[in-house]
């Protein structure tokens, strides 16, 4: 945490220092390069920060996540509950000459769910959208199928496409540049698949000017290659710099660093329902009753884990230990659920109330190349749970094929990383605890928990709405059927005389780096 702070202080410090003369392009490197270019093939930051380079949505999110206008000026529900009115921007174009109107952003939403080839698209974006209803070129009527507080949060993740694509263009036709044009602030020049795109300025942009006459992103996948391109001047800036080497950037007099709290929370899903666990059995090997569907013995976990030790020791400051989904600024926070206290005494005694007092045998599941350290959490997870007489196995394994085991619940205690895409609490409590839900690992139910959350996302009324939300949070939180342990911070590091600004979604956009 100390280092955290640390580190935001030299941002604030070296950004007063003289600045070089910086020529027109800027040069990025980043982590993870893109499955494609389609902006809607596939729900992934790596696509879809790469699509906000070129495309924008009808709302835009700020870099904590609040919606802010875009190709639409402005939004309201009307009288009729399941009826939102969009006004849209008039004046806008294409980068291939033709005139944005409500006919794209229909065209958008249909085209969502059936883009040829794809994986994983925005559907879940336009889920509650039943029809979009063109009134005139500047003002579209989208119907939802229920009443849904959240479809500009929702949206704003959806890049508008020209309905001059057409529903049955090949993805491939996008990823050769063909197809590659929309609103937005850049336009594409080359893509050179394992080694970087190029974007030029989009003089005619209805922003105003872009920042960068020229934008290169490199994919740099190793940390430390991407710490080397920066220092030798390969890049002007990176992404995703690595914990370990945070601290020795922000001590270099020609290099910036930025960091900043993202939407990302880090937490361990609990399998509390079935009567015999896969991955428990006695310390003798026999098997036993899921101890996990007791409710002392979740808190006696959750106060089993230090989340200051993990915040310091495992992710070396960068990190903001979690008592909740959302955190504080963002919505669904509730202020009233305390921070669990390190006991490890309180947390044996719960462990004896419960029957397991010389504990058990517990196999937890991570990834190993999914998320900050993630492999290291684990491993110290593993040593304060034995702190309690539990005997821990950690196994880590790459994310490919890690969330398909989850959803055949095939682990029983598992890390899980998820950033709020919409900036509150629901775009993730929903999802992973909702009755039924797929991605409810622990197919955890609890009545209250859904009516509140339903009762939430079934407004238009924002002030019930939060307080629905809050309710619905602290519920959650009390049962213990999921265990935060902290946000994720993101940082990113300049040459001297540029600065980016962080984003909480962890975007990197060539608009959020500055000449200084």
């Amino acid at each position: 945490m100390n280092r955290f702070k640390k580190v935001l202080v030299g941002v604030a410090l070296s950004s007063t220092l003289s600045s070089p003369i910086w020529a027109a392009d800027l040069t990025i490197a980043v982590a993870t390069e893109p499955r494609s270019l389609h902006p809607l093939a596939q729900a992934l930051n790596s696509n879809h920060e790469l699509a906000k380079h070129v495309f924008n949505s009808l709302i835009e999110p700020d870099e904590k996540i609040r919606p802010t206008p875009a190709l639409a000026e402005s939004w309201q529900p009307t009288d009729d509950p399941l009826v939102w009115e969009f006004k849209l921007r008039k004046g806008v174009k294409f980068h291939n000459g033709t005139p944005f109107t409500a006919k794209d952003v229909a065209f958008t939403y249909e085209l969502v769910p059936n883009v040829p080839n794809s994986p994983s698209t925005y559907k879940r974006r336009t889920k509650k959208v039943a029809k979009v209803v063109v009134v005139d070129d500047h003002t579209v009527h989208i119907h939802t199928k229920t009443p849904y507080p959240l479809l500009p949060r929702s949206l704003s993740a959806v890049p508008i496409v020209s309905h001059t694509v057409g529903l049955e263009t090949d993805p491939s036709e996008f990823n050769n540049g063909k197809m590659l044009y929309g609103t937005g602030p850049y336009k594409f020049v080359e893509f050179v698949a394992g080694d970087h795109i190029t974007y030029t300025a989009n003089k005619d942009y209805w922003g105003g000017t872009p920042k960068w006459d020229n934008v290169t992103i490199r994919w740099i996948t190793s940390g430390p290659a991407r710490v080397a391109a920066l220092l030798s001047g390969d890049v002007d800036m990176i992404a995703s710099v690595p914990t370990t080497d945070v601290a020795n950037l922000d001590e270099n007099p020609d290099i910036n660093v930025s960091c900043d709290q993202t939407s990302r929370i880090m937490y361990w899903s609990l399998d509390v329902s079935r009567e015999y666990a896969d991955h428990i059995t006695a310390k003798d090997g026999s098997q036993i009753k899921n101890p996990l569907r007791d409710l002392r013995v979740r808190q006696a976990f959750n106060l089993a884990i230090d989340r200051d030790a993990i915040v310091d020791e495992v992710m070396t400051g960068l990190a903001v230990p979690a008592n909740q989904i959302a955190g504080e600024g963002f919505g669904g926070h509730n202020p009233d659920i305390p921070m669990p206290e390190h006991d490890i005494g309180k947390a044996k005694a719960l462990m004896a109330e419960a029957g397991y007092g010389d504990g058990f045998k517990l196999t937890i599941h991570a990834t190993n190349d999914r998320y900050i350290n993630d492999d290291k959490q684990a491993q110290a997870i593993g040593q304060m749970l034995s702190r309690i007489g539990v005997d821990v196995e950690v196994v880590t394994q790459p994310v490919s094929g890690y969330y398909g085991k989850l959803r055949k619940h095939e682990m029983t205690m598992a890390l899980i990383g998820w950033g709020m895409s919409t900036g509150e609490a629901s775009a993730v409590i929903g999802p992973a605890l909702r009755k039924g839900v797929r991605n409810n690992y622990g197919r955890w139910e609890h009545p209250e928990f859904n009516r509140l959350i339903e009762g939430a996302l079934s407004t238009v009324d924002i002030e019930k709405y939060d307080r629905l939300l809050q309710e619905s949070v602290a519920v959650a939180m009390a049962d213990v059927p999921i265990i935060p342990t902290h946000y994720q911070v993101a940082c990113w590091a300049a040459r001297k005389g540029l600065e980016f600004t962080p984003r909480a979604d962890e975007s990197t956009l060539a608009e959020y780096a500055n000449k200084k």
